[in-house]
């Protein structure tokens, strides 16, 4: 049903991160009445209409464009010292960021897939909880790298000659945990794919 937030009995509690900021939030019902004409579909079929919504909903949640913030950690590596010279000198830093720039163009490529399904008026299916799951994920080991690059810098939340952008990277290593639940947790993406994509047996 559509509830209007302003609705008596509806309480909106944002969650905090470490760095202070609240992007989303826990929304607690108490003794919320709502009029029966704001039904969305069918009477009895709220889960198909949920379930739908999701569907939408996970696929954009992993829209997320990760080559702006691969080629800041390229330049990034080229200016922080690692064992006494530039970390780009280092060979498993380069074999990292070119990773990490082949799971962006993957992501890209399920994008676009998804993107053609909805233009040839077909249905979003399971494959945007891959799509959300891989990108989440992804998105947690550059901020986590990031943070292995700059040691205790990482947690600097102002900027250094060396490290212009140090405020940036502070607030990505503290919110990347968010990741893991915003738009649905990792461990139900998991569970969905092992289910509709796999074919596992439901737990």
């Amino acid at each position: 049903m559509l509830v209007n937030m302003k609705t008596p009995g509806v309480t909106v509690q944002p969650l905090v991160l470490m760095n202070g900021h609240s992007h989303f939030n826990e929304v607690f019902f108490e003794d919320v009445r709502t009029p029966k004409a704001n039904i969305v579909g069918p009477l009895n079929q709220g889960w198909k209409v949920a379930m739908t919504t999701l569907m939408f909903e996970r696929p954009y949640a992993g829209v997320g464009n990760y080559s702006d913030q691969i080629g800041r950690l390229v330049e990034l590596s080229k200016h922080v010292h690692v064992d006494g010279g530039p970390a780009w000198e280092q060979s498993w830093v380069r074999k990292k960021l070119v990773q990490f720039q082949i799971e962006s163009e993957a992501l890209k490529c399920t994008r676009l897939r998804g993107l053609t399904k909805v233009l040839k008026g077909q249905p979003h299916g399971p494959d945007g909880s891959m799509l959300k799951l891989c990108s989440s994920e992804l998105g947690i080991n550059i901020a986590e790298f990031a943070s292995e690059l700059l040691t205790s810098a990482a947690v600097t939340n102002q900027a250094t000659e060396t490290v212009p952008d140090a405020p940036r990277r502070f607030n990505r290593v503290l919110n990347c945990g968010q990741y893991t639940i915003a738009g649905g947790t990792i461990e139900v993406q998991k569970n969905i794919m092992g289910e509709r994509v796999l074919g596992l047996p439901k737990r």
